[in-house]
């Protein structure tokens, strides 16, 4: 009976595969796998707590833990929201002051 026709040398072989990426890496991408700490969150929670007591502190907080999340490639949504938070009751507290001040002149 007869062979199926075949192309040309060469034509049938199909794409070398590519070698798998070196051990220690995560998925391949050229960048190792970081284990998630949940130091960040934490930090952006007690930020948030620092609102109320401690305007500065939550600003630093915020800032710290959003490095973090970032290092870790995570989303830094809480982070921003400690230390914009920070800013806002810092601003407040300021033009409180300012009113009691002229009130009680």
């Amino acid at each position: 009976m007869g062979y199926p026709p075949q192309g040309p040398p060469g034509y049938g072989d199909g794409p070398p595969s590519a070698p798998p990426p070196p051990p220690g890496y995560g998925g391949g991408y050229g960048q190792p796998a970081q284990p998630q700490s949940s130091t960040p969150q934490v930090l952006s929670i007690i930020g948030i707590i620092c609102w109320f007591c401690c305007s500065p502190a939550a600003i630093v907080l915020g800032f710290v833990a959003q490095g973090q999340f970032r290092a870790q490639g995570r989303p830094d949504t809480i982070a921003r929201v400690a230390w914009i938070g920070g800013i806002v009751a810092l601003a407040l507290g300021v033009v409180s002051a300012i009113v009691r001040l002229q009130a009680g002149s």
